[in-house]
């Protein structure tokens, strides 16, 4: 019986390997900058053991300075899945030239599958329109954010007919939406974009009562939400672990509650072929009308 036993236990393990064959000792994820990156480490820990503990392997966060850090990150190799905006996740796969594919998209506690790109201000400011946002200072928040940038931009060009740099007084960027979001409420900032999930996670973290505070000078049609992407490289089973790992996080106590400070309800399965619609919209913003 001894004998048995050892065999079906180095039988085992010989398939817990061969199941594991090609998998990183170590798997890297990272996310688009969203928030001060001094909170993405506590608030991403609990996320962290889900994996390692589904996983088998040790998960590790990557901090990017900026979007492009993330995108060229993943496409380098150094990470293996990251979080991105629609816009960022086609610019990571067309500019950085990053081989990858969408697997899951957030489902969020408030609108579903989609969200939406705001433009917003500081409630009894005196900016509630966006004519009475001329002449003020106007805040994006990365040249490669979806709602922060690239969807308002088109809804600039293409509809308002608006240039920013001769529309507003100062054009800059804030880098994070928590900046764009704290620095309206708290009067630095006259006017900004962000996205309405931004404004939930906030809320939940107590630095802001909520979208009460502010107006909202304009709101985008309905985006797809965002997209959580592994490179195409990586082996078959680990794929799948990850994909089932994210779809089943909702299930759990830890996942329910993290999901809920982020706004969401879980993830759902995603393709590539549903950021399509940005495509077009990254071309629109090639146009010389379309610029800055």
């Amino acid at each position: 019986m001894r004998k048995i036993g050892i065999l079906g236990m180095s039988l085992l393990l010989a398939v817990g390997l061969a199941q594991k064959a090609g998998w990183p000792k170590e798997l890297v994820i990272a996310e688009i900058p969203v928030e001060a990156a001094a909170d993405y480490t506590a608030r991403y820990q609990p996320f962290l053991d889900y994996l390692k503990s589904r996983l088998g392997i040790p998960v590790r966060l990557f901090l990017g300075t900026d979007y492009t850090a993330v995108m060229l990150a993943q496409a380098q190799g150094q990470v293996h899945v990251a979080f991105y905006g629609p816009s960022s996740y086609v610019d990571a796969i067309e500019k950085a030239k990053a081989p990858i594919e969408a697997f899951v998209k957030e489902d969020s506690l408030r609108s579903g599958i989609v969200y939406h790109s705001l433009m917003i201000s500081k409630k009894g400011s005196g900016i509630r329109t966006l004519q009475e946002a001329r002449g003020k200072d106007f805040a994006f928040v990365d040249p490669e954010s979806t709602s922060g940038y690239k969807v308002p931009m088109a809804y600039f060009c293409l509809e308002a007919k608006i240039k920013p740099r001769e529309y507003f007084r100062r054009v800059f960027f804030a880098g994070t939406h928590e900046n764009v979001i704290l620095g309206v409420a708290r009067g630095t900032i006259p006017v900004g974009v962000t996205w309405d999930t931004g404004v939930e996670i906030a809320r939940q973290k107590g630095q802001i009562r909520g979208l009460e505070e502010y107006e909202v000078l304009w709101r985008s049609d309905p985006i797809p939400s965002s997209p959580w992407a592994y490179r195409k490289d990586l082996p078959q089973d680990l794929k799948e672990a990850l994909r089932r790992a994210y779809l089943e996080f909702k299930d759990t106590p830890e996942g329910k509650a993290w999901l809920e400070k982020r706004g969401l309800k879980g993830f759902a399965p995603a393709a590539d072929k549903d950021y399509d619609p940005f495509r077009k919209v990254n071309n629109a913003l090639k146009r010389p009308e379309c610029q800055l």
